[in-house]
């Protein structure tokens, strides 16, 4: 979390070493989430979901905060977040607009996001995923993860688009 300029993970004990639970559902209960995903099967049944035409957009203007536009590097390799709402500082305690996927996530945690980003590049269906941020038994935030493919600008690239929609009931 991130206050005042500083980033709490890197003074507050309680921030650090925590456990990233998911679990793949088949579809998202959050009501922005499912926004998302009628906005997204919308354009897809038009052409496929192109970012500067189909995002931003009007009909998802109030969720624009929860999104990341995630770019694959070295034929997926790696990701770069090319855009990052507000929520995502919320969950990573800082601006993650500009990094890359390896630099925003431990060995084991990377793997994970690296391919699961990787999945949805090559897949026709989004990736929609609970996830709990805990240690031990105790869960600090939890959200459900939104992932689907999206087209670059200029249409010759699959991107991805993913989302993040807390629930404050953790």
């Amino acid at each position: 979390m991130q206050a005042l300029g500083l980033v709490w993970g890197h003074i507050d004990p309680v921030a650090a070493n925590l456990e990233e639970v998911r679990t793949e559902i088949a579809q998202p209960t959050h009501y922005g989430a499912r926004q998302l995903l009628d906005h997204w099967h919308t354009r897809e049944a038009r052409g496929g979901f192109v970012v500067g035409r189909d995002v931003p957009a009007r009909e998802i203007a109030s969720i624009l905060r929860n999104l990341a536009l995630f770019e694959p590097m070295d034929d997926g390799a790696d990701f770069r977040v090319r855009l990052a709402g507000a929520v995502y500082m919320r969950r990573f305690g800082r601006d993650i607009t500009g990094l890359k996927l390896s630099q925003i996530y431990d060995a084991p945690n990377f793997e994970w996001q690296r391919e699961n980003l990787d999945a949805v590049t090559r897949a026709q269906a989004p990736s929609v995923v609970d996830v709990k941020l805990a240690r031990g038994d105790r869960v600090f935030l939890r959200f459900e993860g939104v992932r689907m493919r999206a087209l670059s600008p200029d249409r010759r690239d699959i991107w991805v688009m993913g989302g993040i929609f807390c629930s404050d009931l953790a």
